[in-house]
This record gives structure tokens, sequence and C-alpha cells, in this order.
């Protein structure tokens, strides 16, 4: 349907108006359309008030190059493209007249990030700090990224962080009264998965998922997790710094809710307790980060 564009536009043009930006109608006369419309928005969540009179119909193109919509007064959701973005609305009668309207909205920029578990920090680099303990003696920073299939995590600490093993909690339907609640961080825990074992790629570690309804410690072995667990090992970034990232499929956690919440015990080797992240106090919670929206508001 999209190739249908530069057809209605060539027929817009010749047959009936131009609009400048700020809606003021010239040209040829479009019959007794008048066009309009104004907007609102909650982040990237636009919401179109059509104000035309005289019309029957209408075809909104949101200036994103993915679908028309046909609703008098849309909502849509921009996913894809962020900036100055230009919407048209098109009015039409039973006569066959047409006018149109076009406005710049300005919506926020979308990340385009791609994570790769190598190693490397550079694709990191335009995603702010989620969570900061900057007086840590091992983990002290982490950012989160939820875009496409996996939670990618990357965690920054001192050099006594070495992750030889961990114990992750995950709170991933968004709940922090249901799976393990916790006396480590009691003002938000909830976890539904535990991942068990050293911080590296096709190690022993496993997955763990919370079995007890009263909220104990009770897990149910999940066999072959383990591989579900993608880590690049730490990495030294300078003499005091030391940092990692993790990878995990969304499909280990089943269904997901609008946020992932997370904390982590770290030990050594011989299971000797190194330190937890956040550090445990009596308002401590865990770290919460909200998947980003993927899908495009089709026409709502």
């Amino acid at each position: 349907m999209k190739k249908l564009k530069l057809f209605y536009f060539i027929i817009a043009v010749s047959l009936f108006i131009s609009c400048d930006s700020d809606g003021d109608i010239t040209g040829s006369d479009p019959g007794d359309i008048v066009v309009d419309f104004t907007f609102t928005n909650d982040g990237n969540l636009f919401t179109f008030t059509n104000l035309s009179q005289n019309a029957t119909s209408y075809r909104w193109d949101f200036g994103d190059l993915y679908f028309y919509c046909e609703k008098e007064n849309p909502s849509y959701r921009y996913t894809k493209a962020g900036g100055e973005i230009q919407v048209t609305l098109t009015a039409m009668n039973d006569a066959g007249n047409e006018a149109y309207i076009t406005k710049t909205i300005t919506a926020p920029e979308v990340l385009n990030i791609d994570i790769e578990i190598d190693g490397s920090f550079d694709d990191w680099a335009d995603l702010d700090y989620l969570y900061e303990e900057p007086n840590g003696i091992s983990m002290q920073k982490i950012k989160m990224w939820g875009g496409g299939d996996n939670i990618n995590i990357y965690i920054e600490g001192t050099t006594t962080m070495q992750m030889e093993l961990i114990d992750m909690y995950i709170n991933s339907d968004g709940d922090s009264s249901t799976g393990l609640l916790s006396w480590q961080w009691p003002e938000g825990s909830g976890a539904d998965y535990l991942f068990e074992g050293p911080a590296l790629t096709g190690s022993w570690g496993a997955f763990y998922e919370h079995a007890d309804p009263n909220g104990g410690w009770a897990w149910n072995w999940l066999a072959g997790s383990g591989a579900n667990f993608i880590a690049s090992g730490i990495v030294s970034i300078d003499a005091e710094t030391n940092a990692i990232e993790i990878s995990i499929p969304k499909t280990q956690f089943g269904s997901l809710g609008s946020t992932i919440s997370l904390a982590i015990t770290e030990l050594t080797i011989g299971w000797a307790g190194v330190a937890s992240f956040p550090e445990v106090t009596g308002t401590s919670s865990f770290v919460t980060y909200e998947l980003p929206v993927e899908s495009s508001g089709f026409c709502e």
C-alpha cells in the first residue's frame, strides 16, 4: 500500500491543494474541505486530534515509511524513527475532493543498539548507566539493553570484580511480590529466576526457576539452560576498572513483563562472599530496567 503514496501525492498536488507547515491551504479549490489537526504526546506515543471539516474519510501518513492509517483520531507509537518527522493528514469527501496538511512533530530519538558479546564495549557507549554504586568494593555500575531477542547486561567495577561465581537473581514478570522475596533487597526483589555459576560462556552454571509460592528459597533446575548464559569474561579497562558483558535470550524467562529487574551476589571460586549489587541495606531493591516498546502503535 505504501507504494501508492506517490500516486496520491501527485493527485493531491495537481488537482486540489498545496499546504505549508502552518496548514494554510493555497492553490486550486479542494471543495469545501477544511483540513487540520493537533497532537499531544507521552514520550513516543502520539495522540492525533482531527479538526477537519466537511470530510467523510481520512488518511494519515505518520512519516516513518511504515503504513497509512484511516482512523479519524488515531494514536501512534514511534519505535523505528525519532527526531523531526513530517506527519500528513489527507481529508476526503464523497464528491472526490481531498485536501491535505503536513505538520512537523518531534519524537524522542530511537536508539539503534546492536550489542555483541565480544569484550569490546564500544557498542554500549550510547546507553546511560542504569544504576551506580560508586563506593562498591566490587560491582559499581550497570547498563542494560533489551531491544531485540536478548537481555544484555554490562557491569563495571573495581579490579576486585572477578565474577568467579555469581548468584544472579532475576525478576522477569515485573511483580516484586512473587518469586523469591529476598531479605537482602527488601524493598523490591521477587526473583522468578536464578543463574548460579561462573560468569563465563559454556561453564557449568545453570538457570533455576523459583518454586516456592510463599517466597522462600526453593528452585527447580532448568536442564541445559547454562547454554543461554553468554558472557565476555572479565575485561580489564584500566588499572582500576574491570568490566563484563552478558547476554541472555528473552526466551529463557518465559513471558516477560514490561520490566526486568535483577541483583547479583558475587562469590569466590570457594563460595566465599565478595559483594552484593546493589549493596545490601534496609532499603535495597533490585535494579529495574524498562524494556523498550518495539511494536509500533497500529493506528490505535
